[in-house]
């Protein structure tokens, strides 16, 4: 006597006829609703170790893949030599197919995804998920969101906060495995496919571990932009748990989805985003940060996608357009990191082909048109053109002493002056950020744009210094102008939204190189006598906004990073080194030492 099969959750909740379709019935496909199945049938069983596979035991887990991905494999690898043998054979590279006869249940790493499951089970009982939405749609209705995962947000929000609608004992497993099997199934597309085709690849029963781990990365984000939500925290410690939490299941839903070793478009994105959120949880100095962005550097090499992303065929626009600003992005973040942090850059113009996504209506993806938007794209744009020219400086600091450097250092200068002309006349900022009246998150683009120039600039002049100790008024204008704009940015920042970059990196990474260059001016005498007191408002605001907490709070990431670039900034104000007499024995006691403390933050 054959057994009866039993109906899918929603059927059965729903007391109607399931079909029993595998992997989604007929009626949760129509109604586009999350079809699970129970592995255990209606009775009373004794209690035993939950388990997603046969391995038991974490400690021995053989690789049962027997297809991995090699991804990108380039001229240097036996397959391009192969292809002069056979060049229609079988060195498929990057897009090897699994075969249908493999159970995805057989991919991953058990032991992460029980541990998934658990960290999801006590989110999800800790913590409203419809408060969560709620959370994540407040903060993009603000302007805010996530840079590169931006298409999908709100896709995977909506979808997550439907997705989980029974809880039996073990339905956290139950989920587990059904993210899993979803994960493992490739991503579809041709040149006729669009975003929305794209996306429902991961939406509703399709929904994947990637789609948990954007959505989680987003209310990770939100709760660091929103201080306050009293359906999920109204305290810091209450703010802080529900942040560490999410970043927590981010972190596995990354790693379960990389395990299953098919990597795709969806986990370089969560890559980019979750080195993001570790940057703001951990802090800009952190390995976590330093090692989340080398992932991400890693994936883009081993897709492909350091190569020119147009010459290949069968990949629709909005596809290229989005791996082109995964590119850009995760190369832009490589030289900022490397610049302040002072250590060598991972991705280098000579191994890749350099590509931005194209402004909408341009002839050339390096064309702005007149028209173009304030937005995530062209902040990704701008950013990586600046980066770009950022690594030619970071080159020329290396061989300050060959003797084309100050030719190569002149070209590289009127780029910075031609990149800035050719940029939309309303995306220059040439007066006060106080003055402007556009939108919140358009007023922090604009800002973000301008900081990224002068930066280059800053570089440049840096590069051409004897010394540090010894700046020229071209290093000491551009300095003055960055400092200006960060304080205003902080004063103002109430009335601006993240545009792609936070107030606590513009501080740090803007802000305290300008801070230092007009402390060294200022002891060393060679600045205007305006421009010393402009200076020294400046940096008593910078110091003030620091010490009441506004910018920066005792615990937070960046919290030892500030706190002693403003204890040596307050020691010079207070010396009354900025005077203006030279010789005193307060201006020693600030300059000594004061360059390694400058150094350590």
């Amino acid at each position: 006597m054959s057994s009866r099969l039993a109906a899918c959750e929603a059927c059965r909740k729903a007391k109607l006829a399931c079909d029993h379709k595998q992997p989604v019935c007929t009626r949760c496909s129509t109604t586009k609703g999350i079809c699970i199945y129970r592995t255990t049938p209606f009775k009373r069983k004794r209690a035993e170790k939950h388990s997603l596979g046969s391995d038991e035991s974490p400690s021995f887990n053989p690789r049962r893949n027997p297809y991995p991905n090699p991804g990108y494999l380039g001229s240097s690898s036996h397959a391009a030599i192969f292809k002069h043998i056979t060049p229609d054979g079988d060195h498929t590279g990057a897009h090897q197919a699994i075969p249908e006869a493999l159970n995805s249940s057989l991919f991953g790493d058990n032991h992460m995804v029980l541990q998934g499951a658990d960290v999801l089970k006590h989110l999800l009982t800790t913590y409203n998920l419809p408060a969560m939405r709620d959370l994540v749609m407040f903060w993009l209705a603000k302007g805010a969101n996530l840079a590169l995962a931006e298409p999908f947000v709100v896709q995977c929000t909506q979808s997550v906060s439907q997705l989980f609608t029974y809880h039996d004992e073990n339905w956290h497993l139950v989920y587990a495995r059904r993210l899993l099997h979803n994960s493992a199934q490739p991503l579809q597309f041709d040149e006729t496919s669009d975003l929305a085709s794209f996306s429902a690849q991961l939406l509703d029963h399709n929904s994947r571990w990637e789609t948990l781990g954007i959505f989680f990365a987003a209310v990770t984000r939100a709760t660091i932009d929103i201080a306050f939500f009293p359906s999920l925290y109204t305290t810091e410690q209450e703010q802080y748990t529900l942040r560490r939490l999410c970043t927590k299941l981010c972190d596995l839903a990354l790693e379960i989805s990389l395990s299953l070793d098919c990597l795709n478009d969806l986990q370089l994105i969560m890559q980019y985003e979750n080195f993001i959120v570790h940057s703001y949880v951990d802090g800009d100095q952190s390995y976590h940060s330093w090692r989340k962005l080398g992932d991400a550097i890693s994936s883009t090499f081993a897709l492909g996608y350091h190569e020119n992303i147009e010459a290949k065929p069968g990949i629709p626009k909005f596809l290229k357009e989005l791996r082109k600003a995964a590119f850009a992005r995760i190369y832009s973040a490589d030289k900022n990191i490397a610049i302040f942090l002072g250590r060598p850059p991972r991705m280098n113009k000579r191994f890749c082909h350099f590509q931005i996504p194209s402004c909408r209506n341009a002839q050339n993806s390096l064309e702005w048109t007149v028209d173009a938007e304030a937005g995530y794209g062209a902040d990704t744009r701008w950013s990586a053109l600046c980066a770009s020219l950022k690594e030619e400086i970071w080159e020329l600091l290396q061989d300050k002493h060959d003797p084309g450097c100050a030719q190569r250092a002149s070209i590289i200068q009127t780029q910075a002056a031609t990149q800035w002309q050719s940029l939309p006349h309303h995306f220059r900022l040439e007066t006060s950020l106080k003055q402007c009246t556009q939108s919140p998150f358009e007023r922090d683009f604009i800002a973000s744009v301008r900081l990224h120039h002068l930066h280059v600039l800053f570089l440049h002049s840096l590069l051409l210094l004897k010394s540090p100790t010894e700046p020229s008024a071209s290093i000491i204008s551009t300095a003055g102008q960055m400092l200006t704009l960060v304080v205003e940015i902080i004063l103002l920042r109430d009335q601006l939204t993240n545009s792609g970059t936070g107030l606590i990196w513009k501080v740090a990474y803007y802000g305290l190189p300008a801070a230092g260059i007009m402390l060294l001016a200022m002891l060393k005498q060679c600045i205007s006598r305006s421009a010393r007191t402009r200076a020294v408002q400046d940096l008593s605001v910078f110091v003030a906004e620091v010490q009441i907490g506004t910018i920066v709070r005792p615990g937070d990431p960046n919290f030892a990073l500030l706190e002693k670039a403003t204890r040596t900034i307050q020691r010079f104000l207070d010396s009354g080194a900025d005077s203006g007499v030279g010789g005193g024995e307060g201006v020693g006691a600030v300059g000594e030492g004061a360059d390694d403390e400058w150094a350590g933050g």
